[in-house]
């Protein structure tokens, strides 16, 4: 009996090992919430297509993909920001550009300010500016400041393309998720937050101009917004099998075309240039 049980054993492992070795195993998926949307979406066309193939999308945030993906408990991590340089934790990461993303500045719908510029937005972020009146609001209003913490890419997003070497205000609430952070914004009367493009369409809160300029497909393509991240999709090595199939589906023309823009992102295509 007990030489059953090791042999059950062993082939239990074997077999698993061959599922992994096959690529059979469910695609699993973490990482980024601003890259949620692209993310399920690829998942649930790319299952419809091959129904024998599962996929599992969550969030947690891009370093709690990066993480686990070089930890190989995962397929796919997914980032907006790319992986520590120098840190051999992730020396067996295989990088995938799958679309460029626009960030977007939002405020509660309450806020009578349309456009904010770099300056202003590092005053309001690292707790110079308190107050909405002094920034064109009719009358005072307390800037009440929405941001991720310090696990998410897209804070690393904002830090490094307007703050710098700034850093945001400690007097701020922390959401851990981009849906969060929206309906966050969406309730609190003269908030400021940031988030993916794509999930404007969905949110009650109101977008403000970035240096005159609106975020957007054409102007991120032409150059003139420059509040942007690169969405990756992480592989420890490189992918085969299923996961190899899905992110041959995410990266394909079809896909990215389709899905990817009209959901604001700007696709990544040997032919495109940003």
């Amino acid at each position: 009996m007990h030489l059953l049980k090791k042999l059950l054993l062993v082939s239990a492992i074997c077999f698993s090992l061959l599922l992994t070795a096959c690529g059979t195993k469910p695609v699993t998926v973490v990482g980024s919430t601003a890259l949620l949307p692209v993310a399920r979406t690829a998942a649930d066309k790319f299952m419809e297509i091959h129904p024998e193939i599962t996929v599992n999308v969550s969030g947690g945030g891009s370093f709690t993909g990066l993480a686990q993906v070089a930890s190989g408990y995962i397929s796919i991590g997914t980032s907006d920001v790319p992986t520590p340089a120098g840190d051999p934790f992730y020396s067996d990461l295989v990088e995938h550009i799958i679309a460029i993303a626009p960030f977007v500045i939002i405020v509660h719908p309450d806020v009578q300010v349309e456009d904010i510029s770099h300056d202003q937005l590092v005053g309001v972020f690292t707790g110079q500016i308190t107050d909405w009146q002094k920034l064109g609001h009719p009358v005072s209003l307390p800037i009440n400041i929405i941001h991720r913490p310090p696990s998410s890419g897209s804070r690393k997003v904002i830090q490094e393309a307007v703050l710098g070497a700034d850093e945001f205000s400690l007097n701020a609430t922390v959401m851990n998720s981009t849906g969060e952070m929206l309906k966050s914004v969406s309730m609190i009367s003269g908030s400021i937050g940031y988030c993916d493009y794509a999930y404007l369409a969905k949110a009650d809160v109101k977008p403000l101009k970035y240096n005159g300029v609106e975020a957007g497909f054409e102007n991120v393509a032409n150059g003139s917004y420059p509040i942007i991240a690169y969405g990756r999709m992480y592989t420890k090595g490189e992918p085969v099998g299923y996961t190899k199939s899905f992110l041959d589906y995410v990266l394909s023309e079809e896909f990215q075309r389709g899905v990817v823009a009209e959901m604001g992102f700007v696709p990544v295509l040997p032919d495109d240039s940003v």
